[in-house]
């Protein structure tokens, strides 16, 4: 089976579980979850974050990345890179103190879309949290650069959660998955 095709069986998967386990109104309170996920893993980390922080959620959606072989050969050319064309691009932040941002690992680095929302927004006295689901690993160096734009953008960075579901063809399963963000998000937790 083609990756392009595992990866629009997981991304509808993926959908359907978040449709069935997610469907809840807008938090209204200070923390916000910015996500942007190709097949769907990293949105389900969102919705399991914002449930837990009853926070607000924002998709961060961009057509070039769409699932399919297009947007399959334009991640994979784009993976290192700190732009993207997204929407919303820019959005008001002010009502929020914490704002989680999450992303697939693509190539060791965070996607190209976080990038782009971190670049256009301004984070002044925000806490940010990065996110991230990956088939193998990240480069410690991305996140380090990652962090250092938030701060530049005038927010504090405040940690990191990732969860390694393993290659598309041996992936962890759905509960482990949450079960591996929930840990992750009381580690935070008690770091604090």
């Amino acid at each position: 089976m083609s990756v392009v095709v595992i990866d629009a069986l997981q991304r509808w998967q993926n959908k359907k579980f978040v449709a069935e386990n997610y469907a809840y109104p807008s938090a209204g309170g200070d923390v916000l979850v910015v996500y942007f996920s190709r097949s769907g893993n990293t949105e389900i980390m969102a919705q399991e974050i914002a449930k837990a922080a009853r926070a607000d959620v924002v998709e961060l959606v961009s057509d070039a990345y769409r699932i399919g072989f297009v947007g399959w050969v334009n991640a994979l050319r784009d993976a290192r890179r700190n732009e993207a064309t997204i929407s919303p691009a820019s959005m008001d932040l002010s009502p929020y103190q914490t704002i989680y941002v999450g992303s697939p690992i693509w190539l060791y680095s965070p996607a190209p879309p976080i990038w782009e929302f971190i670049s256009r927004n301004d984070f002044s006295g925000k806490r940010v949290v990065l996110f991230n689901s990956m088939n193998s690993k990240f480069d410690q160096k991305y996140i380090d650069d990652f962090a250092e734009l938030v701060r530049r953008k005038g927010g504090s960075f405040d940690g990191h959660i990732y969860v390694i579901r393993g290659r598309m063809t041996q992936q962890m399963s759905t509960d482990e998955l949450l079960d591996e963000t929930r840990r992750q998000i009381n580690a935070l937790r008690i770091a604090r």
